[in-house]
């Protein structure tokens, strides 16, 4: 069997090797679980607006878009109408760059636009995801993801007699800065336990289905060959229409346009009844863009153990799953796993 001091060295390296990682995980993490609120808190002006009058259409909201930007390509539409004092978002990509673009439904006017990879949003999910240095950087954090792991195991294994004890010892203050920080480390390990197991096996889960996908059958479509279907073609607001009438109680959140080669619109949204674990959007509708003919419905509830399992560790991830509840709750935890990496760190420190 292995001895506790070799579990103990393990607990330590993989602590000391993913700390910084781990360190910048936490931190963008955290802006992550609110990043609608924070996006909302740095733009007011984009995201908040006085409801008044009637709400435009979509065709008309898109024309106006489409006139902008004639030659960008459309990727997807975030309708407002569950929250009435929020801009419509539209997504498009405009001579390669991805920007998103803020309307409001009652005017029908164009009140921000943004290059959506330089917002703080997108930033720290692309720290949080690849340390801005794709696909090198993906692996770096599966690793990040791995240590954290490695360190709650073999952590736990090392303490596990004295696990609990914790509580009853708490943070001796008046010791030594060594025994401190071994205090405040093993005390808040044993709280954000099961946090910390959940966020890195859900986080290398993830970065598995990267590298799948970076190293997959290989077959890539030959976009050059394909033409995207022509804006005036597309018949939005009479495919949402029917969207509704297909799905009963159906509430679109989000339209996927069609690709390069596709003409088809995916609709989005939930039934009063979804289940937030399920995913963001339980339900879709998919309609021909140029008539708006329903083609078919999907229903979350009813998908393959795949697609839940996924959808499932996503939500458990990112912790949106409960509304403002879990979100201070995850935060609170991505501190807590923040400060013990930092007083693991301080122990090694303290004792060379």
């Amino acid at each position: 069997m292995i001895s506790d001091k070799t579990v103990y060295s393990l607990h330590r390296i993989s602590g000391l090797v993913g700390g910084l990682f781990i360190l910048i995980i936490t931190i963008t993490g955290s802006i992550l679980v609110v990043d609608r609120q924070v996006d909302n808190l740095l733009n007011p002006n984009q995201t908040h607006l006085e409801s008044v009058g009637q709400r435009q259409s979509y065709g008309k909201l898109l024309a106006v878009v489409h006139s902008q930007y004639p030659t960008a390509q459309i990727r997807s539409i975030q309708l407002s109408e569950s929250h009435k004092e929020e801009a419509v978002r539209v997504d498009l990509m405009d001579n390669g760059v991805w920007k998103w673009i803020e309307l409001n439904p009652y005017t029908g006017t164009i009140i921000g636009a943004r290059n959506a990879e330089a917002t703080l949003v997108r930033r720290a999910r692309e720290l949080h995801e690849n340390l801005l240095l794709e696909p090198v950087g993906g692996f770096i954090m599966g690793l990040a993801g791995i240590c954290l792991l490695a360190s709650v195991l073999t952590g736990t294994w090392y303490y596990r007699r004295s696990l609990l004890s914790v509580f009853k010892i708490g943070v001796r203050w008046n010791k030594s800065a060594r025994i401190v920080y071994a205090d405040i480390h093993k005390w808040l390990g044993v709280v954000a336990l099961l946090f910390m197991l959940m966020m890195s096996a859900t986080g290398i889960f993830f970065h598995w289905e990267q590298i799948e996908r970076k190293f997959g059958d290989g077959q890539k479509t030959e976009q050059t060959q394909l033409v995207p279907i022509a804006f005036e073609r597309i018949q939005i607001d009479s495919s949402i229409a029917i969207a509704k009438g297909s799905i009963a109680d159906f509430q679109p959140e989000l339209i996927d346009f069609p690709i390069p080669g596709d003409s088809t619109l995916v609709i989005r949204g939930n039934m009063p009844h979804s289940i937030r674990m399920l995913g963001k959007y339980n339900v879709s509708a998919t309609v021909d863009a140029r008539n708006g003919h329903y083609i078919s419905g999907f229903d979350a509830r009813s998908a393959d153990l795949e697609y839940i399992a996924e959808h499932i560790f996503e939500e458990l991830h990112f912790g949106r799953y409960g509304g403002w509840i879990s979100q201070v709750i995850y935060i609170l935890f991505a501190l807590t796993t923040a400060v013990v990496t930092i007083t693991g760190l301080l122990i090694w420190l303290v004792k060379r």
